[in-house]
């Protein structure tokens, strides 16, 4: 059964090991780690360093040792950002999803039932995509698919997007949404410092408004998207973004309200004044626990705290549901559900074909 306690919905994971001789062959920009000591290793894009990342990442016991020190009983971990590149060649690519799919599986497997796995998929390329995303699901388990806030220059609600969404839709696989590219140039400033701040939060919004004013979510009405980063500057801007929509005749408000109520945002906002605003935007029942995990300092222990500080500006049995319940229904478990993957490793299987 999944074990008790809270849920955090979003945290990374990337394998030790190195990357198939396929991938570097015909993708040697593709992102790898290397380990420089016990303790730190280096997120590497061909020869360029990317980030420095802590032993968390891709060592499961440090990892289950960092989530009982804040108090998490179960997480779900997802692929570094970073490794959505669909704008790479479409085989080697394809290889290193199943590579990260694999590796997220086995670290699943490794954690007695205490991680839920989320994977990835070369959304781009509709031939390799529909393979991995069955095999990533009837294979391996996981629960659900990470996707970049564009792929490969396409909005979310681009039409060559619609066979993704059908396929995970037809699936039961959750979709976690993950602003890429530092937003990208959803901004006119670069530097980390606006990249981090508006560029992520600016891009993340893009892609929600996509999901709810592009049709996506009213096109699938048993699709479980969440957002991360509190589904950015979202939360704030709808009611601007609604009211546009109808002074152009575009939509209903009530619609658009309906529609929105379907979005998931995890709590990530680094306020806890903004946490009210995102229940009152998406409902009690859409707010998610997420902390970025092993990237921000101080999380996800700062984000429980908050939770706990609002509960009394939220409704009743807000907290309890943000810490647990709601990812359950995200993640399309039960309290009683068996949290596993089902690949063992073998040398046949660690390359397998699409």
């Amino acid at each position: 059964m999944v074990p008790p306690g809270t849920i955090d919905v979003h945290a990374h994971h990337f394998p030790r090991d190195a990357p198939p001789v396929e991938v570097i062959a015909g993708f040697p920009r593709a992102p790898r780690l290397v380990v420089d000591s016990p303790a730190v290793g280096r997120l590497v894009r061909g020869s360029e360093d990317f980030r420095t990342v802590r032993r968390a990442l891709w060592d499961v016991q440090a990892r289950l040792e960092d989530m009982d020190r804040a108090g998490v009983g179960v997480q779900t971990i997802s692929p570094v950002p970073v490794t959505l590149e669909y704008d790479a060649p479409a085989a080697p690519f394809a290889a290193y999803c199943r590579w990260m799919n694999e590796s997220v599986a086995r670290a699943v497997d490794a954690a007695d039932g205490r991680l839920v796995g989320i994977g990835t998929a070369p959304v781009a390329s509709p031939r390799d995509c529909l393979p991995e995303l069955r095999y990533l699901s009837e294979v391996l388990g996981l629960r659900g698919v990470e996707i970049g806030t564009r792929i490969n220059g396409m909005e979310l609600d681009d039409p060559a997007l619609g066979y993704f969404f059908d396929a995970v839709d037809s699936l039961g696989l959750a979709v976690l949404v993950h602003p890429v590219d530092g937003g990208g140039g959803a901004v006119r400033r670069s530097g980390f410092t606006y990249d981090f701040g508006l560029g992520m939060p600016s891009d993340t919004a893009l892609a929600a408004t996509a999901l709810v004013f592009g049709g996506v979510l009213d096109h699938h009405p048993g699709l479980r998207v969440a957002t991360v980063h509190g589904c950015g500057t979202f939360p704030w801007a709808y009611p601007r973004l609604r009211l546009g929509a109808q002074l152009a005749a575009t939509h209903l408000p009530d619609e658009l309200n309906r529609t929105v109520s379907r979005l998931y945002a995890d709590t990530l906002v680094f306020d806890p004044a903004h946490l009210p605003t995102l229940v009152h935007r998406f409902g009690p029942n859409r707010v998610l626990l997420g902390s970025d995990h092993p990237f921000i300092p101080g999380q996800p222990e700062a984000g429980i705290a908050d939770l706990a500080s609002m509960a009394p500006h939220l409704p009743p049995g807000t907290v309890p549901r943000i810490l647990r319940d709601n990812a359950l229904e995200f993640l399309g478990l039960s309290s009683g559900a068996l949290v596993t993957a089902h690949f063992s490793p073998t040398k046949e299987d660690h390359h397998g074909t699409h």
